[in-house]
């Protein structure tokens, strides 16, 4: 039995000499894992819509153990990113994201259309950080773990410092006086906060946004705690960006 799905390709691993395995995320289906047979080989009809944040309607056949892809139509691979080093890291950086915090055969269509939009916007805004730390907080919103960084998580009162204490296990601010009750507590900037509050219901990424590297160091902390994984491309982008190799 088959089942037509619309996926995108959040993850790419090579599976024996000619076999690709794949993690899509899936409308109809939600994350799933999938082998594309021979999609190595150079004239397979699977290897361009096998690449990572490649956007196809899928044929998906279930095996004894696995699921496997019988044919694919292609819809979008985002040309704009392929060209461009630094969206393309940020766009898989947003996958990573997704990929580690969605949970496994679980639809979503809210999710899966949030994907693509930031995929999209990552790849034509003038300023694709920008776009990448709006997606972060649309995704932290969409799938309920959005920090709260208006006021302290134990006390209520309002953030007013300059350099406000956060932790990621208290899921939010913390006012001074408590910030030592949680050893994973860390600093950032009043402005941090201000940013990521501002953007919570924007339907598209703002054309400015100061202050952009140090929100997504803010950010990463939760992510890592959310998806309990190390998020090597993230980590990777954040260290690029300290070193002043990326571009905002």
């Amino acid at each position: 039995m088959e089942q037509s799905v619309r996926a995108i390709v959040l993850r790419r691993r090579d599976q024996g000499e000619a076999d690709r395995r794949l993690t899509l995320l899936t409308s109809e289906l939600g994350k799933i894992d999938v082998i594309a047979k021979g999609a190595k080989n150079s004239g397979s009809r699977l290897r361009g819509v096998s690449e990572p944040l490649s956007v196809a309607t899928m044929n998906i056949a279930v095996g004894k153990a696995r699921r496997f892809v019988t044919q694919a139509q292609p819809h979008s691979s985002f040309p704009g990113l392929r060209v461009d080093f630094d969206r393309l890291s940020y766009a898989l950086a947003f996958a990573e994201l997704v990929s580690g915090v969605v949970p496994w055969e679980q639809p979503d269509e809210q999710i899966f259309s949030l994907l693509i939009e930031v995929i999209s916007e990552i790849e034509v805004h003038s300023k694709p950080l920008v776009a990448l730390v709006w997606g972060q907080v649309m995704l932290l919103d969409a799938i309920g773990f959005m920090p709260s960084f208006e006021e302290c998580v134990l006390t209520g009162v309002k953030v007013e410092e300059a350099n406000p204490w956060v932790s990621p296990r208290a899921g939010g601010y913390l006012c001074w006086d408590k910030a030592d009750l949680y050893p994973d507590r860390f600093q950032t900037r009043f402005e941090v906060l201000i940013n990521i509050t501002a953007l919570l219901g924007k339907e598209s990424a703002p054309q400015n946004l100061r202050f952009c590297e140090a929100t997504l160091t803010t950010l990463f902390p939760f992510w890592r705690s959310i998806a309990e994984s190390a998020l090597p491309a993230n980590s990777a982008l954040l260290d690029r960006l300290g070193e002043g190799s990326l571009s905002e």
